[in-house]
């Protein structure tokens, strides 16, 4: 409803003083794609942190007895949409190729844990551990990452500590003494 209001009010100026209205055409078309690039870009950030949550979901099958492919099939649910069809597309290439070699030739966000699972499972190698080591790992990386920008967030309040907030309470602290003073 508000982009047929928008829509209408844009053409209705277009037609009446057509430099505006080609003036917020351009800023309806530039919010526009911009609120598009960070849907797609929020849906991608999201589908980045899923991997740790994918890795524990599938370890978690694995230790509750299930396979790899159906410890895969039942963590793709709980999923960003992206990192699920990934995981989807994966899960199909298994009942093709095999499990290890479908594993070894996946690609995208998880190819890393879909690569350790492969060596695993190639190897003989306990694949739940792999798979734990892994999920620990990308745990122990997300938590450097908030750390760092944790440690970078009093810096970047500096600026509007000294310009907004401190002028304010100068002028609470000093104001009432100033105009006093004036007074007398």
């Amino acid at each position: 409803r508000t982009a047929a209001v928008v829509g209408a009010v844009t053409a209705a100026v277009t037609v009446l003083i057509p430099p505006i209205g080609l003036a917020l055409l351009a800023l309806v078309l530039v919010a526009r794609l911009k609120r598009r690039l960070r849907s797609r870009r929020e849906a991608a950030e999201a589908a980045d942190a899923d991997v740790g949550l994918f890795a524990d979901l599938v370890a978690l099958g694995l230790r509750a007895g299930l396979s790899l492919r159906q410890a895969l099939e039942r963590a793709i649910p709980e999923l960003a949409p992206q990192l699920g069809a990934e995981a989807a597309a994966v899960v199909a290439a298994t009942d093709e190729r095999g499990t290890a070699a479908a594993l070894a030739e996946a690609t995208g966000r998880a190819e890393r844990l879909y690569r350790i699972a492969a060596r695993a499972a190639a190897t003989g190698a306990p694949l739940a551990d792999a798979v734990e080591a892994f999920a620990a790992e990308r745990r122990h990386a997300d938590h450097a990452r908030a750390v760092e920008a944790a440690r970078r967030l009093p810096v970047r309040m500096l600026l509007p500590l000294a310009l907004l907030i401190l002028p304010g309470f100068v002028v609470l602290a000093v104001g009432p003494a100033l105009l006093e003073a004036l007074e007398r």
